[in-house]
């Protein structure tokens, strides 16, 4: 009854991304420990989507995006008072029930320079998740153009940004924010957001793991399954590598 079961863990395992992803990711993923250190990876706490990181009660008002700030910028090392936030809308899908993908924030330096400026999509206000993944992904910002570590110019700014916020410990949550479905009416629409694939964000996530030396790690349950798909596939496959090299 359950032999198909057994057969898929069983099998051997798959690359869940092809050789340009694979090449990337791992170089740029080498470039962030490079850039911020082993050491801060190894001590990250991995945020999970519950009560333990983030309030149970989301009333969607900009004291609650305030509060997500002090959050997500605390673990990305980031001073929240030189981060100012402010608000838009962009309305609604222009077809109940497509898909959009329009901005949920955006990132700018102030004239001045005494302020890393923040705007929030307000169209995405009653989605606390997505609320956590975009303001990852602009304190992302903050880190890389804002520190000058990459150019706004860099071909792989934006994806570069989300592999940030998985080396600093947020990367369930952005993943499980990459779509979203959302009521509307008598009906539901449905948004994505996020410049990395799901096979290339569960390949982030288990370099993420194995540069901690997790194995078989705890917070996998947490992650939607077809991320959680390609981040165990990348597990058993880097485990898989290491082990045939040590028995050469």
């Amino acid at each position: 009854m359950f032999e198909w079961l057994r057969s898929i863990f069983s099998s051997a395992p798959v690359c869940p991304v092809n050789d340009e992803e694979r090449q990337w990711l791992e170089e740029r993923f080498e470039w962030l420990i490079e850039e911020f250190g082993i050491q801060r990876l190894r001590r990250a706490t991995t945020v999970l989507p519950t009560t333990e990181f983030f309030p149970s009660q989301w009333h969607g008002t900009e004291d609650d995006v305030h509060q997500i700030l002090l959050v997500v910028a605390e673990h990305m090392d980031v001073d929240p008072d030189y981060v100012r936030v402010t608000f838009y809308s962009e309305g609604p899908a222009p077809i109940e029930g497509m898909a959009r993908e329009g901005s949920l924030g955006t990132y700018n330096e102030s004239e001045d320079w005494d302020f890393y400026d923040i705007r929030i999509n307000t169209d995405a206000i009653d989605d606390p998740l997505g609320i956590v993944s975009t303001m990852a992904h602009e304190l992302g910002h903050v880190r890389l153009l804002g520190e000058e570590r990459i150019w706004a110019e860099a071909p792989d700014n934006e994806p570069l940004t989300d592999l940030t916020t998985v080396f600093f410990g947020l990367g369930i949550l952005r993943a499980n924010s990459v779509i979203r479905q959302k009521s509307v009416g008598g009906g539901s629409s449905l948004s994505r957001s996020g410049y990395l694939s799901m096979n290339m964000l569960g390949y982030a996530l288990a370099l993420y793991a194995l540069a901690r030396k997790e194995t078989n790690p705890t917070w996998l349950k947490h992650l939607r399954p077809d991320v959680r798909w390609a981040c165990r596939n990348t597990l058993r496959l880097k485990l898989q590598e290491e082990s045939n090299i040590e028995t050469l």
